[in-house]
């Protein structure tokens, strides 16, 4: 069973990988198929190094697999970039130098150990040392690209937004190789063969093997569900235009400023508050104003007030010192205009009418 994933992982990786430029040439799916070639020759080096005795007459060769694995997660962060509007620029070279400079240190190890083989090297120090170095290196990938995805995510419009479960996934991926770098690392510094007999050897090594190629080859799977679901993510297009750094400035400029209003001055308990007074409030046009909540927030105007309005109501009704309150004087105090309006957006929040939550809640808490 061992051989035949190793065997479905190469073949299904590098059809992928070479499919995918032919469906549309353009530098976006360059990346995307340099990530499977680069998977797939990953997981042939493994099965030859695995299950024949290459490692013993071309030791030289161990080198090739980690390489790839040093250079497969900057890969995918370089294309996730990409598809989430930052395009490819020269200075993005840079998260190849800490593989390079692994390269050297390995060709310089090989170079100066005249007795460099397979037992010599696998499970010595530098090897450990290397598998330290390649997990928290694959850590620092997957960290870069959380930070850059969250930031960039709070800039997708309502439409951009169905195809999120994309980069969601290459973040996925990236913390599946994080995985699988802390397994053999673990595997190699914590499990001494010396403590074990041949069949618990065997055993760990089974699992070790079954591991790495069964999570690797996640990433296929989902890919081929997503191709078919949205046909859009290997045209190559990135999910949103690129992104100027004087927009992103601006929008988060005008979004410390609606949250400064909201939560500090608390501007929605105004009755009269309507898109055009709080737009003035911000200091900007109504159509700024409206594309941040819509495009950029995910609300209209009504929807993001009205959730704080009802929030406030649910701590007028449960506070005891405000027990006296009718529900017209709840709804003014939260800032509704109506009574009606206030039961309708209650009821439609919270499922319950304002006395319905407040029974509720306090027979909750007796």
């Amino acid at each position: 069973m061992e051989v035949g994933l190793f065997t479905w992982g190469f073949i299904q990786c590098f059809v992928v990988g070479v499919l995918i430029p032919v469906v549309k040439r353009n530098r976006n799916n360059y990346w995307l198929s340099s990530i499977f070639i680069a998977t797939a020759f990953n997981i042939l080096f493994q099965y030859l190094l695995r299950f024949t005795d290459l490692k013993y007459r071309n030791p030289e060769l161990l080198a090739l697999p980690d390489a790839l694995d040093w250079l497969l997660p900057p890969l995918v962060l370089i294309y996730l970039q990409n598809i989430l509007g930052d395009f490819f620029e020269p200075k993005k070279l840079r998260y190849f130098i800490p593989p390079l400079l692994w390269m050297a240190c390995m060709l310089l190890y090989m170079l100066t150990n005249p007795a460099y083989s397979f037992d010599s090297y696998i499970g010595s120090a530098f090897h450990a040392f290397n598998l330290s170095l390649l997990f928290f290196w694959k850590c620092s990938i997957g960290y870069t690209g959380y930070m850059f995805f969250k930031k960039r995510v709070m800039y997708l419009t309502k439409k951009q937004r169905v195809l999120i479960a994309w980069p969601k996934i290459l973040l996925f991926f990236l913390f599946i190789l994080c995985y699988i770098a802390l397994a053999n690392t673990l595997n190699v510094l914590l499990v001494d063969p010396a403590y074990l007999n041949d069949v618990a050897r065997e055993n760990i090594r089974i699992l070790v093997g079954l591991n790495y190629v069964v999570f690797t080859c996640s990433i296929i799977l989902i890919t081929i569900y997503f191709a078919f679901k949205y046909p859009k993510i290997l045209t190559g297009n990135p999910i949103v235009k690129q992104v100027e750094e004087a927009d992103i400035m601006e929008v988060e400029a005008h979004r410390k400023t609606l949250v400064s209003l909201i939560e500090n001055q608390k501007i929605y308990l105004n009755t009269e508050l309507n898109e055009k007074k709080l737009a003035e409030a911000m200091g900007i046009p109504t159509h700024s104003l409206s594309r941040l909540l819509n495009e950029h927030m995910g609300k209209s105007f009504s929807e993001y007030i009205n959730h704080y309005r009802i929030e406030e109501a649910k701590r007028l009704l449960l506070d005891k010192g405000k027990d006296d309150l009718t529900a017209y004087a709840v709804a003014v105090d939260s800032g509704f205009r109506s009574e009606s309006v206030f039961y309708v957006n209650f009821k439609k929040n919270t499922g319950y009418t304002p006395m319905q939550f407040k029974k509720n809640m306090s027979s909750k808490a007796v």
